[in-house]
């Protein structure tokens, strides 16, 4: 054996230098090369250069002093040595289990987990089970080789595949549920804090006793099933290792998908396994394969440990493993020799890592007496050149073997222990004594030990708070609020009374619909194939989702042209106020019975979406704001039917689509200015102007005596969300005026709202019944919702209790007469504007015919005229049914269809006439924007009559009246 060189007395510099020194430089190199660059780790063997015991003693406190260095640092470690006296192969299995069991010692608290070796822990089982076997044949037991393996296995499933036998108590099972420091327990304890403090003591009761038998029942089947199953990366390994298939019969199988095959593979092996243990200890096995067995089973452990600790390093485990273990793992013998088994241990490192390809992190420093170093190293083959320790740097020990490493392996070089570093030491570094202190390997942590179980648990945690917060957060900004695509066309919004409201366009899954929805009184179930759709169910949430099915199905068709229609109203009120909204559900019944009507035959299609701006439509910027964004995303929307409700937002809303190119076709907005200052804007609607003036017919036939000709204009006082009354109030002071009546306190008398939303008239009324001239006619410049309150005070009042007339514009078209939700005052006599008389004439169009057979409205009694039911009577649904009607034909003489065309849309609605329609002719052929002066032509107006029947009840009577497209005078209209 070659000998270590004069110069491996010296370091750098030349000067002499100590074998520890030495040593733990060279142990410092070797983990620095680990720590850079991953590079293989060898087995280090240190020898003296004589044979001298005194010297081998020397080489053993080497590999101690530097061990000792190590225990106030931070490296894993394990110091081993085997028993000196008795079988040389159980001392080496003994030795590879000492490595493979516990924790790794080092000082402080662990950067990352202790190993997992459960490889090591199924070879170990393998092993009890064969050891307690053989206590048992020698005690009489099974003889044939057959029968003991078969016992081993039995032996196995005894142990459930682990190395020992685990009892379990009622402590071991509850221990876990209560102990705070664990997930498990920290979760229960803070469930049950939440429960005690929050829930009846039955649901806690519960919960207790159902994570009690959770935790008895899971920690059963962890203490009497086999931790090793098909997915275990023990049994996977076991069943797929090339090791066990080169020397076995049973082929590498393992899937995923078939469990009970890859289970099977593994006994299979674990029988071979077995057996070859059986043969290594029986003292009948002849020497030859006694020592074959013995080889087969130390090499199998040896294995098993190597590809626990390469698997406990993996760079991309989920764990991020060993981006965290940034040094290998350490084995410290500081006395390996023939007998103790140690030598066999090292072998077997060198023979594995030869056999296979794959790079396991272990570094073992050892130390070995010269005579066994003589024997071993040369044993069968050529030995390692023996390299002196001088010089660490390039050219280093580490350097030199390394580079050989990739040729030293073939079996043609005869290098049976290519993996062994052997260092030879001088007499003289031996015995330079403790010149050089020793000190720790410093150990630093990585930033990715920040990402462990529980760091990724603590983030989870976080994000699920963060993600349940962020979610509630959205959900109570936006109707449909979702933690990742939220749809911001449908926002929550609270209004003035504290009401929160759904307001925008009901894009995705919105729905304006609520629990406390109006429903059409008027209609009777009467469509028999489709029973969902029956009248008397009609509310918000059936519409919306008969728009959205016909929406899906035109989408459906192939080649189809279509255009999109927004419908925008008031669909949503606050609880108890839901007749307010009733309005509107009639208008979206008219828009999508007029989008099935022109569905069936017309060559472009219509979609429909549904807008909100909340009840009395207090957010109506906020709603066409929606809108346009949406018209700027979908090219096929061509235009706005609805926005029915005159506010002092409605300026700045018409102007808004104005500015998008989007034309508006209103139904009940009797705004006198809308028509004038935008030019996208065409009404069905008589303007509130042309209302007082044809009202005046009235005033003038009362044929008053001038002094008699006293009148009160009651108006509801300003409001955000009323520009309807002051209009009112303004065009009936001016016709009253013009008439000849003189007005109480010459001005329009405002009256306020109680908390409920009822009108307050005690004032206005006290200033105009006793005010000395009592008035004969009564203005109301009100909403619909006021006349009730009204009548009833003036039934009540003592100073108003004389024929009264009182006049009112189209809102009252909204009062409910007929169902006696508003009565009448004894005295008086109303005079209302309705928009339209569909009972007469509606007649010549299909809007009954469409509404029976789409959405089973019959209206009652049945035979007579359907347009006197409540559903048809005001004329809401039949306003939007043309306004529809008129959009679509407008988009047709544009060329409007999904690709584009929006733009021509205002111009062809300009060339719209539509005759025999359910409001009369729909004609905006003499339709002017920016009108300086005069009305607007072609608007239908009723003037109808309202008086107290001697029961009580109200009568109606239309007295004078002219459908749309009529611009000829009214005639008779006398009082």
């Amino acid at each position: 054996m070659a000998q270590g060189s004069a110069h491996g007395d010296t370091g750098l510099g030349g000067l002499p230098t100590t074998a520890k020194y030495e040593v733990d430089t060279l142990f410092r190199d070797l983990i620095d090369q680990f720590r850079g660059a991953r590079l293989p780790m060898p087995v280090v063997v240190l020898y003296s250069d004589e044979a001298d015991t005194a010297l081998d003693r020397e080489v053993t406190g080497v590999v101690s002093a530097v061990q000792d260095a190590q225990e106030v640092g931070g490296l894993p470690y394990r110091l081993v040595g085997g028993a000196e006296g008795g079988d040389p192969h159980l001392n080496a299995i003994g030795i590879l289990d000492a490595v493979a069991r516990g924790p790794w010692a080092r000082r402080g608290p662990s950067w990352y987990r202790h190993y997992a070796v459960p490889r090591s822990r199924l070879i170990a089982a393998v092993e009890a089970a064969a050891r307690h076997v053989l206590v048992d044949q020698a005690a009489g037991g099974p003889q044939s080789p057959d029968d003991r393996v078969e016992a081993v296995l039995a032996r196995l499933r005894d142990l459930h595949w682990r190395p020992d036998r685990r009892g379990g108590t009622l402590q071991q099972t509850l221990s876990p549920l209560f102990n705070s420091t664990t997930l498990i327990g920290a979760v229960v304890l803070a469930g049950l804090t939440t429960l005690l403090t929050q829930a009846h003591w039955e649901l806690v009761l519960g919960v207790v006793l159902a994570t009690f038998v959770l935790l008895v029942v899971s920690g059963w089947v962890r203490r009497n099933t086999a931790p090793l199953s098909w997915l275990g990366q023990a049994s996977r390994w076991f069943a797929t290792t090339t090791f066990l298939a080169a020397s076995g019969r049973q082929a590498a199988a393992w899937s995923i998908w078939r469990p009970r095959m890859s289970w099977d593979v593994t006994q299979a092996r674990a029988r071979e396994v077995a057996g070859e243990i059986l043969k290594a200890q029986l003292p009948g096995t002849p020497a030859a394969e006694r020592e074959r067995a013995q080889e087969f089973h130390l090499q199998l452990r040896t294995l098993a440990l190597l590809e626990d600790l390469r698997s406990a390093h993996r760079s991309w485990a989920p764990d991020l493993r060993g981006r965290k273990r940034r040094v290998p793992p350490v084995v410290f013998l500081p006395s390996a020799g023939t007998a103790n088994g140690g030598l066999r241990v090292l072998s077997a490192i060198s023979d594995v890592r030869s056999r296979r390809s794959e790079q396991d992190p272990l570094l073992v420093l050892a130390g070995v007496a010269h005579a066994d170093a003589a024997s071993w190293l040369q044993a069968d083959a050529a030995g390692p050149v023996t390299v002196p320790v001088g010089g660490l740097r390039r050219g280093s020990p580490y350097e030199s073997w390394v580079s050989n490493l990739r040729v030293r392996q073939a079996p043609s070089r005869g290098r049976a222990l290519a993996w062994t570093l052997p260092i030879g030491l001088s007499r003289r570094q031996l015995q330079a004594g403790n010149t050089t202190g020793l000190a720790a390997v410093p150990v630093r942590r990585s930033a990715w030990v920040l990402w462990s179980r529980w760091t990724v648990l603590l983030v989870l945690v976080l994000a699920s708070v963060g993600g349940v917060l962020r979610s509630r957060q959205l959900s109570d900004q936006y109707c449909e609020g979702r933690l990742l695509g939220s749809n911001h066309d449908a926002v929550w919004r609270v209004d003035p009374g504290g009401a929160r409201q759904c307001v925008g366009v009901a894009t995705g899954g919105v729905s304006f619909a609520t629990a406390h929805d109006v429903r059409l009184s008027g209609a009777r179930p009467g469509h028999a194939g489709d029973p969902g759709k029956a009248g008397a169910g009609i509310g918000l949430g059936t519409l919306e989702e008969a728009i959205r099915q016909e929406n899906d199905r035109i989408a459906a068709l192939p080649n189809v042209r279509f255009v999109t229609v927004v419908y925008a109203g008031s669909l949503t009120t606050a609880s108890g106020q839901e007749s307010r909204a009733l309005n509107s559900l009639k208008e979206l019944t008219g828009v999508h019975l007029a989008q099935l009507r022109n569905n069936a035959g017309e060559p472009t299609k219509v979609k429909v979406l549904v807008a909100n701006g909340g009840q009395d439509m207090y957010f109506q910027t906020e709603m066409v704001e929606r809108i346009v964004e949406v018209a700027a995303r979908d090219r096929s929307i061509v235009g706005v039917v609805g926005l029915g409700r005159n506010t002092t937002d409605s300026q700045n809303a018409v102007g808004l689509l104005q500015r998008a190119g989007l034309p508006v076709v209103d139904t009940t907005n009797s705004g006198s200015d809308l028509a004038r200052s935008h030019v996208n804007y065409f009404g069905l609607a008589a303007t509130d102007e042309e209302e007082a003036a044809e009202l005046r017919k009235i005033a003038d036939g009362l044929a008053l005596a001038p002094a008699a000709r006293w009148a009160a204009v009651l108006t509801r006082r300003p409001s955000q969300d009323d520009q309807y009354s002051p209009e009112q109030a303004k065009y009936g002071t001016r016709m009253l005026r013009e008439a000849g009546f003189q007005l109480a306190e010459d001005r329009p008398l405002e009256y306020g709202l109680t908390s409920t939303g009822d009108p307050d008239y005690e004032d206005a009324l006290r200033r105009s019944c006793q005010s000395g001239h009592p008035p004969a006619v009564i203005y109301l410049a009100g909403r619909a919702d006021d006349v009730n309150q009204l009548m009833k005070r003036l039934a009540t009042d003592p100073g108003c209790n004389y024929p009264l007339t009182v006049l009112t514009g189209d809102d009252l078209t909204k009062a409910q007469f007929s169902t006696g939700e508003t009565r009448m005052a004894p005295q008086a006599t109303l005079y209302y504007i309705a928009l339209t008389d569909p009972t007469v004439t509606a007649r010549a169009s299909d809007l009954a015919e469409t509404a029976a057979a789409e959405l089973g409205i019959v209206p009652q009694p049945p035979g007579g005229n359907p347009y006197e039911d409540d559903v048809f009577s005001d004329g809401s649904l039949a306003l939007a049914y043309d306004a529809t009607a008129a959009l679509h034909a407008g988009a047709e003489n544009a060329g409007a269809t999904q690709d584009g065309g929006r733009g021509a849309v205002m111009a062809g609605l300009r060339a719209v006439e539509l005759k025999n329609r359910a409001t009369g002719t729909v004609d905006f052929r003499e339709t002017r924007p920016l009108l300086a002066t005069g009305t607007q032509p072609g608007h239908g107006i009723n003037i109808i009559r309202v008086t107290r029947e001697a029961d009580g009840q109200p009568r109606l009577e239309r007295i004078c009246g002219r459908p749309a497209g009529d611009t000829a005078p009214l005639t008779g209209c006398r009082p």
